[in-house]
């Protein structure tokens, strides 16, 4: 039961990646005498989150698993991670964005049943998140858009034992899925540097997960035309359930919350 509970909270720490960490960057609206005289604006953001992961996974023959992790149970495990989201609008109306988000966790125990014996355990995610952007309302200090598209995610754990009594054993889970996302973001500029920016959206309607939503909003400072820094909180929950039984099943019913802190270059 204890490898139950270790490897499933590396896998619930796994998961928030993203996901997350999607949707971190929101674009903000420059006076026209400070905007690069071009048809397009491209935005790159890379960004880091603290995150706390709270709810339920359930894994192959093992039992459903509460979990409860910390953003310092995170760290201690991180073996590598990534986060960065890109963007591209055309005439201040339509436009693209895509958020990449990966991270590997690993950790390894002695294992108690024989002198010697290892137990390696190690979760993956990785979360692809792609939208199309329609600005429905822009003046000089804030800007509303819809957004569409869908938020894919494909996580992996695997426990690779040796020297027990059984001999050595290596098991690995997984599954990916590709959820729906309907939603709408805004900012508003309240003068020259700050701003503050809100998102939401909801997804899965279960055609992939049953359900799924995320809320985030915070400010941002303006260095200069083209950096920026931005300080948001995040909530990203997903019911997930792939209906399957035996070794192949899977679900994850999770809440992640916590801050994001990033940076963005505006070209």
């Amino acid at each position: 039961m204890k490898t139950s509970c270790f490897a499933s909270v590396l896998f619930g720490a796994a998961a928030w990646v993203g996901g997350a960490w999607p949707g971190f960057a929101q674009s903000t609206v420059l006076a026209p005498s400070q905007r690069i005289s071009s048809a397009w604006e491209f935005v790159v953001a890379p960004y880091f989150v603290g995150a706390n992961i709270t709810g339920e996974s359930q894994i192959g023959r093992l039992p459903a698993t509460d979990l409860d992790v910390d953003t310092g149970t995170i760290l201690e495990n991180l073996h590598f991670g990534g986060m960065i989201r890109l963007e591209a609008l055309y005439q201040q109306k339509v436009g693209a964005m895509v958020d990449i988000a990966y991270m590997k966790l690993g950790a390894a125990k002695n294992t108690p049943l024989t002198s010697g014996g290892r137990a390696r355990f190690g979760a993956r995610q990785l979360i692809v998140e792609g939208m199309l952007t329609y600005r429905l309302f822009q003046n000089e200090a804030t800007w509303v858009e819809a957004i569409a598209g869908g938020r894919y995610w494909d996580v992996s754990l695997d426990i690779n034992a040796t020297g027990t009594i059984a001999g050595n054993f290596v098991q690995d889970w997984g599954d990916d899925w590709l959820d729906p996302i309907i939603g709408a973001r805004a900012m508003h500029r309240f003068n020259d540097r700050w701003s503050g920016n809100l998102r939401g959206d909801i997804g899965g309607f279960g055609l992939a997960s049953d359900f799924s939503w995320s809320l985030q909003g915070g400010v941002g400072y303006q260095f200069n035309p083209t950096w920026s820094a931005h300080l948001q909180y995040k909530a990203l929950s997903v019911d997930y359930d792939n209906g399957k039984s035996g070794a192949t099943s899977f679900a994850y019913d999770t809440i992640t919350h916590g801050p994001l802190i990033g940076v963005v270059a505006r070209f």
